[in-house]
């Protein structure tokens, strides 16, 4: 039976961190810029490069990785670009 709930647990862990990998993953898919997202459509590339900093954007994609799980591991799920709230 330990051996069943062990096998079960490490499966949720599993595709818990596909699902992570996954979103992380559609974020760079989707054809969009956060950062233009934030300044508009006129911003100059000197404040565009300002958000990339201050979002992390311009990290390694790894260590951009690495940020998404800790965050989303304490519940952090970011704030959104356009209502600048918290998602939780």
């Amino acid at each position: 039976m330990t051996e069943y709930v062990i096998r079960r647990i490490l499966s949720i862990i599993l595709v818990v961190f596909v699902i992570f990998t996954f979103t992380f993953a559609l974020t760079y898919l989707i054809p969009a810029d956060p950062a233009r997202a934030i300044a508009g459509p006129r911003a100059r590339p000197e404040t565009l490069a300002l958000i990339r900093q201050d979002l992390g954007l311009d990290q390694p994609v790894h260590v951009q990785y690495l940020h998404y799980l800790s965050r989303v591991m304490r519940g952090d799920l970011g704030t959104s670009y356009r209502q600048r709230l918290p998602v939780t």
